[in-house]
């Protein structure tokens, strides 16, 4: 009679292994842990997502004190989060930028990366990302002056202004080498990172930031100027949606629309302005009307004037 082999289920079964291969060594915090769910990881000694992926959930359920819920929470929060970060790359690496971003993102060491994506590429705050991993302000900053420091070097310097003499400097100047009028400027970058637009605006911040801040160059004054024509583009681009939806009659309408572009659920629209959920979900299906300072506190989260929720 042949034996029967009984597989062994574990976390990262419904993420191939090729998937994981590059995330294996991120943190486990990566994932956001919850108080059980870092409890779990902390009792089964998972360190890393290479660690978790591996990790038979027979294993995990033979722990006393966790519920079920836990272990179901993990697969799920393990497969989003690549497939997650794989979307980010993609939308990151399709840009004109994709040679340079894709060199600094493999250079970072692997435990600051996600903090310097985060901040650097998304503009996080501080707060924002240590809140998401338990960090503080402060040990949120002592990560990314770690992931800056691996990346200012001169090695990277002279990478760095290689790949703009190569790729960007022509979109500013003629063909005897003078700076062009800024509205031309202005029309290659929009034609150049026409769908990309946030995108780019995101990398001459992160290389004005690391290699040109306070430089009297070619090349600092070139990106100083493609930062502050892109910020001017993308204000443009967020300021026509936030006028299309203030002129919708329903305050609750808009504020579904305005959540849904910030990529929120109701419940992060809720802790922002201190409320319940459901509170939030009543005045988005038009059951009550937000008021006083929850009003105000709305406008204030999304960044308009208050008359903008209310008016016509």
């Amino acid at each position: 009679m042949k034996a029967v082999v009984k597989k062994i289920t574990t976390f990262g079964d419904e993420v191939s292994l090729k998937r994981l291969e590059k995330f294996k060594d991120y943190p486990v915090e990566c994932l956001v842990l919850n108080e059980r769910e870092a409890k779990l990881c902390k009792a089964l000694g998972i360190k890393t997502l290479g660690k978790l992926a591996i990790t038979p959930i027979s294993k995990a359920l033979t722990l006393r004190n966790l519920w079920h819920r836990s272990v179901q929470s993990l697969v799920n929060k393990l497969n989003k989060f690549v497939t997650d970060w794989e979307e980010a790359e993609r939308e990151f690496l399709q840009t004109p930028f994709r040679e340079i971003l894709q060199k600094m993102a493999r250079f970072v060491p692997e435990k600051e990366r996600v903090f310097f994506v985060r901040r650097y590429f998304y503009g996080e705050t501080l707060n924002e990302i240590g809140k998401d991993y338990g960090l503080t302000r402060e040990a949120v900053r002592q990560k990314l002056l770690k992931a800056k420091r691996s990346l200012q070097t001169p090695n990277w310097e002279r990478a760095v202004n290689l790949y703009l003499e190569k790729h960007i400097v022509p979109l500013f100047k003629d063909e005897k080498g003078r700076l062009l009028p800024k509205e031309e400027i202005r029309r290659r970058l929009k034609e150049t990172f026409k769908d990309f637009l946030p995108v780019a605006c995101a990398t001459f911040i992160l290389l004005e930031q690391l290699y040109f801040e306070g430089k009297d160059t070619e090349c600092a004054e070139i990106v100083t100027l493609g930062r502050k024509l892109l910020e001017e583009e993308v204000k443009c681009t967020f300021d026509s949606h936030y006028r299309r939806i203030c002129r919708q009659a329903e305050i609750g309408k808009k504020i579904k629309m305005l959540r849904k572009m910030q990529g929120w659920t109701q419940a992060d629209l809720a802790e922002r302005i201190g409320c319940a959920r459901i509170t939030v979900n009543m005045w988005e299906k038009g059951k009550s009307i937000p008021k006083g300072k929850n009003l105000e506190r709305i406008a204030q989260t999304f960044g308009l004037p208050k008359d903008a929720l209310v008016m016509r």
